[in-house]
């Protein structure tokens, strides 16, 4: 098992072996989807896995240091509209 966190209130549990990465791959096999055609969101270090396999990355502004650091774009807090002003950002609404 391994445990991931950004602050001492959250965390994630999960089996060793299975990410974020590996969910997206096994999903994108199953669909036959390209990696190409993906977009990930993500605030915490937990989602770094998530965006090394994903086509272009977007980290919320509430995210940490490390998940920005590897964004494509930083949209605003969650709070804030940070996915529906992501989304008009990316021209997808």
């Amino acid at each position: 098992m391994r445990i991931l966190g950004e602050v001492a209130l959250f965390g994630d549990l999960g089996p060793t072996g299975i990410t974020k990465r590996h969910a997206i791959e096994v999903l994108l096999d199953y669909l036959h989807a390209d990696p190409k055609d993906t977009i990930s969101f993500g605030d915490a270090k937990i989602d770094l896995s998530m965006f090394e396999c994903c086509a272009y990355n977007v980290a919320m502004g509430n995210g940490g240091f490390e998940i920005k650091e590897a964004a494509d774009y930083i949209t605003d807090d969650v709070n804030e509209d940070g996915l529906y002003n992501a989304f008009k950002y990316l021209k997808l609404i």
